[in-house]
């Protein structure tokens, strides 16, 4: 292994080890706002108390402050902690309380849910 290679691997360890919160793979549509107020639809592909990861097309640098807008939430300041291509995690300045993240994952399967027959 090259002191490249090493270097990636023991930065991947260091930034798993600082993971602690339980991810939930999700599809929800949000609405992103960067610093220059540039509003795009993303994807949130994932979600956790401390932050997520969601897809764009909006071109996004490391540590760039943004807000996520889902319907019925109060929006959700983070800045860019990664970017690989389309995919872009996110940290949450503050940690969502686990009641509004099931909030979320509960609206989110509601609308996924087909309407029941009466």
């Amino acid at each position: 292994m090259t002191a490249t290679q090493a270097k990636r691997e023991t930065g991947r360890q260091q930034a798993t080890d600082r993971r602690f919160a339980i991810r939930i793979n999700v599809h929800i549509e949000a609405e992103l706002v960067d610093q220059g107020r540039r509003r795009c639809t993303v994807t949130l592909t994932n979600l956790s108390i401390t932050g997520c990861r969601f897809e764009s097309d909006l071109a996004l640098g490391m540590g760039a402050p943004i807000s996520l807008l889902i319907d019925g939430i109060d929006p959700i300041v983070g800045q860019v902690a990664w970017v690989k291509g389309r995919l872009i995690g996110c940290h949450f300045a503050e940690a969502l309380s686990p009641t509004i993240c099931n909030r979320i994952i509960r609206t989110l399967r509601e609308r996924q849910s087909p309407p029941k027959n009466s």
